[in-house]
């Protein structure tokens, strides 16, 4: 149940081209029992008194969900951004006010058939923490059927946690295919949109389950195209838009 809680800021990393990985240890209460692909929402201090308040920020938590004492994101910093502006610039020891979790793009407790990810920029953050389950489910011999992951980003230079992530994958037995937009020659992966890409591989799948989580005209567009070849929007489409 989403309830009030502070943390500790104990890390901050700029990870890619204006990506940053942020550690708050959990203080009061000491620990966050969440579901993987939930989120937070972080109370964000205006940067001067008198200033206008700032909203409220949601942020995905990428931290497993064994690991409830120390919650981990990865956020885009935006030039200028409130939000950026002060997670960016508090110093280490700031505790931050923050409810949670929120949300109800996680895992169904079970699949029929294949699960499949379709992830864009930092949406893959969410997606982190649920291949570590499928991945656990896989060891306990209660997830069997193959899980794809997709993930878009523009160039080589904004990908992130590629060791992490391929663990994960490795882990939850799962295949893994980045698309770049915008790469340079050099790049040997997927060329263009996880759309088509993703689209392209539905005759292949079994009673597929789909996230989809990140650019929200992503989601809008694939959730479209799954429907009109029979995908079902209730039963088999999960969703989380992220203003990434």
């Amino acid at each position: 149940m989403a309830a009030p809680f502070t943390a500790e800021l104990t890390a901050r990393e700029m990870i890619a081209d204006g990506i940053a990985e942020l550690s708050f240890a959990m203080r009061d209460p000491p620990r966050l029992d969440f579901q993987a692909g939930q989120f937070v929402s972080m109370a964000v201090d205006p940067p001067s008194p008198g200033s206008d308040p700032v909203p409220r920020r949601s942020y995905s938590i990428a931290s497993q969900t064994d690991a409830g004492d120390l919650l981990r994101f990865i956020v885009r910093v935006i030039p200028d951004g409130k939000a950026s502006e002060y997670l960016m610039s508090i110093p280490f020891g700031s505790l931050v006010r923050m409810t949670g979790p929120h949300g109800f793009f996680v895992l169904d407790s079970s699949h029929p058939g294949d699960v499949v990810f379709g992830a864009t920029g930092t949406g893959i953050a969410a997606v982190m923490p649920m291949l570590g389950e499928i991945g656990r489910r896989r060891e306990s011999g209660s997830e069997a059927r193959r899980c794809l992951v997709s993930w878009g980003m523009r160039q080589a230079a904004d990908l992130f946690a590629l060791e992490e992530i391929g663990q994960l994958v490795a882990r939850a037995g799962a295949e893994l295919q980045i698309f770049l937009t915008a790469p340079d020659p050099a790049w040997t992966g997927g060329r263009g949109r996880i759309t088509p890409a993703l689209l392209e591989r539905l005759s292949d799948l079994v009673a597929p389950t789909f996230y989809l989580v990140g650019n929200g005209s992503m989601i809008t567009e694939l959730k479209r195209e799954l429907i009109s070849r029979g995908v079902n929007r209730k039963t088999q489409i999960r969703t989380e838009a992220f203003f990434d």
